[in-house]
C-alpha cells in the first residue's frame, strides 16, 4: 500500500499545486465516487483494478513514515482530519474514461463522481496547516 499512497500523495499535491480543484470535470487521479456506500467502495476497491481503497489514516501514517511529518504532527493531523468529520477512507478511480474523464463534472456536492481535493481540499490542507505541517507528501 505504500507505493499507492505515495502515488495518491503525489497526485494530490500536484492537483493543488495546479488548482485543480477548481476545475469543472473529475480527472481520474482523485476521482471518487461520493455516493457510493461504504460497502459498494469496499467491494469496488477490492475486487476492481480500476479503483483503490485510500485510508486517510494510512496516507498520513506514509507521511510520518516518509518523514513528511513529525509522529506529534502525525496525530494532530489525523485528529484535526477526523475531527472534521470527513470521510476515513476513498475508493479512488485510478483508470480514466474518455478524454481522461470520468462520469460527469465535478459539482463537490455530494453526489456522483466527486474530486478527493474539490470537496475535501480545504479540510486536508487545514488538518496539516493546523499541525504546523507544510501539506501531504
Amino acid at each position: 500500500m505504500g507505493r499507492t499512497t505515495k502515488r495518491f500523495g503525489a497526485a494530490i499535491a500536484m492537483t493543488a499545486a495546479i488548482g485543480l480543484a477548481t476545475a469543472t470535470t473529475a480527472a481520474a487521479h482523485e476521482c471518487y465516487n461520493a455516493s457510493r456506500s461504504d460497502k459498494g467502495n469496499t467491494q469496488a476497491g477490492a475486487n476492481s483494478n480500476a479503483w483503490f481503497t485510500l485510508v486517510v489514516a494510512d496516507a498520513i501514517g506514509g507521511d510520518v513514515a516518509d518523514g513528511v511529518l513529525t509522529p506529534e504532527q502525525g496525530e494532530c493531523v489525523l485528529a484535526a482530519y477526523e475531527a472534521s468529520g470527513a470521510p476515513s477512507s476513498f475508493t479512488i478511480k485510478t483508470v480514466a474514461g474518455k478524454d481522461g474523464v470520468v462520469g460527469g463534472p465535478n459539482n463537490a456536492d455530494g453526489h456522483g463522481i466527486d474530486h478527493v481535493f474539490a470537496a475535501y481540499g480545504d479540510v486536508i490542507g487545514g488538518a496539516y496547516a493546523g499541525c504546523g505541517a507544510g501539506g501531504p507528501g
